[in-house]
């Protein structure tokens, strides 16, 4: 039963950004359901006594559970109704805005922050999913092995959709992004976020998977090790690889792409120097992969088109960046409590100046909007949650010998990296799909920390 559900798990992870990355009402709720569902029959298991979480696992996972739940619980303390002195003292402006008489919520949509915090408790979930099931290295294997598949399935379709000229998203035709690798996304930019979660997964394993014994002198040892090495799952994870890299630079996105390549170099610098002594070989796969993904794939599928559009991106002519100091007005006006989960799209218009055109929804830059939603404080928590997976990561390749959490702790590093790049230009993470893969990887990065190696040691 306990197996079933790991596999049920990691069938939602491929689904959720199937459905317009869950970003739609229906899509999200459903979201929510799977993965509600999943962790109450784990729970039922483990009150029958049938499953249980390691000791080791749990002294890594409590305080960056805490921390998440914590964020989880304050956005649904913003929907509760509270005495209008309370209000008035913790925000004045939301007391101000209120129209309504008797008790107030802080969120000044209540509606729509209940909904952010059913999404909130799918991220949460997910996190709990990967700490209870996650429960060995054939697991965790599984896990990146998924995201990749899951990223090709996506690279490939969003591909096809902009070779063949078809122009399809979900099923649908597209009405956002033509001309532009989406795959079931709306959005490319999250798309290239979701690739670059996938890539880093990816690559994780092939560091995992690199040869460790010593070279041998006869060439028949040596044709041997190459032929080997061309029917060896290696070369097939690499053409996955390299099908997501050509699936990026269709997209068209400028950060995704720079996010790739920099938290790419700034991972590997860290696996290079993160073992007892410098290696080579860790050197020249990354190398190969700068150096293939780049020229000779980027160059056949457009990557001039992406350096392009870099060199005519200046801070006059982007007005997320104007977006940005009118959502920074947001923050100061809603430090402590915010002004609700999800609030951002109908709190906007009233600070949006008249050089500023168009509907914004969400604020591109997930600090900021993270900021005015929740709140400063809610804001930092979630900053600490990640600089903890970030440890988390850079400790599994100081610490652990067994490859695959060593390959595991190279994928937190880069998708923090990631994260921290395009997060100042887009909103990945208030997309279902992509906030739900992301915390998914940090728990990975966790749950290494505290689980045996291959062969049961330590």
């Amino acid at each position: 039963m306990e197996n079933a559900l790991f596999w049920c798990f990691l069938g939602i992870l491929v689904w959720a950004p199937l459905p317009f990355a869950s970003n739609r009402t229906w899509a999200g709720a459903l979201l929510v359901l799977l993965l509600c569902l999943v962790a109450s029959a784990w729970l039922v298991l483990y009150l029958c006594d049938q499953v249980n979480i390691s000791t080791r696992v749990w002294r890594h996972i409590r305080w960056p559970l805490l921390v998440l739940a914590a964020v989880n619980a304050w956005i649904w303390i913003q929907t509760l109704a509270l005495p209008p002195s309370f209000v008035a003292v913790l925000s004045p402006n939301a007391f101000d805005i209120h129209i309504i008489e008797g008790w107030l919520t802080l969120s000044l949509d209540p509606v729509s922050t209940a909904f952010y915090g059913l999404i909130s408790l799918s991220v949460l979930t997910s996190f709990l999913l990967v700490v209870a099931l996650v429960n060995s290295h054939r697991r965790a294997k599984l896990l990146l092995v998924t995201l990749v598949l899951s990223g090709t399935l996506q690279a490939v379709y969003g591909s096809l959709m902009v070779l063949s000229g078809w122009e399809l998203g979900f099923f649908v035709e597209k009405y956002a992004g033509q001309g532009s690798a989406t795959g079931t996304f709306v959005n490319r930019n999250h798309l290239a976020g979701y690739l670059v979660m996938c890539l880093a997964a990816g690559i994780g394993l092939l560091l995992s998977q690199l040869s460790t014994h010593a070279g041998e002198k006869s060439w028949r040892d040596i044709a041997r090790r190459w032929l080997a090495l061309l029917l060896s799952p290696k070369i097939r994870l690499r053409v996955y690889l390299a099908v997501m890299v050509i699936a990026l630079v269709l997209t068209r996105s400028r950060m995704g792409n720079t996010a790739f390549f920099v938290s790419m170099g700034i991972a590997g610098a860290v696996a290079l120097f993160s073992g007892r002594k410098f290696s080579f070989k860790i050197l020249l796969l990354l190398a190969s992969l700068f150096l293939v993904d780049m020229v000779i794939l980027g160059q056949w599928f457009g990557l001039d088109k992406v350096v392009q559009r870099l060199e005519q991106t200046t801070v006059a002519s982007e007005v997320r960046f104007e977006a940005d100091d009118f959502a920074w007005e947001v923050v100061q006006d809603y430090p402590l409590t915010g002004s609700g989960g999800g609030s951002f799209y109908g709190v906007f218009p009233n600070y949006q100046g008249e050089s500023l055109e168009g509907f914004w929804d969400h604020a591109h830059n997930d600090y900021l909007e993270f900021a005015a939603d929740l709140g400063i404080p809610a804001a930092l928590l979630m900053v600490a949650f990640v600089a903890m997976a970030l440890w988390a990561g850079i400790q599994l390749q100081r610490q652990r010998h067994t490859p695959l959490y060593r390959g595991v702790g190279f994928t937190v590093v880069m998708t923090v990296c990631w994260a921290a790049i395009h997060s100042a230009v887009d909103f990945n993470l208030q997309i279902p799909a992509n906030a739900v893969t992301f915390v998914a990887i940090l728990a990975l990065g966790f749950v290494c920390s505290g689980l045996p190696g291959k062969g049961g040691r330590q």
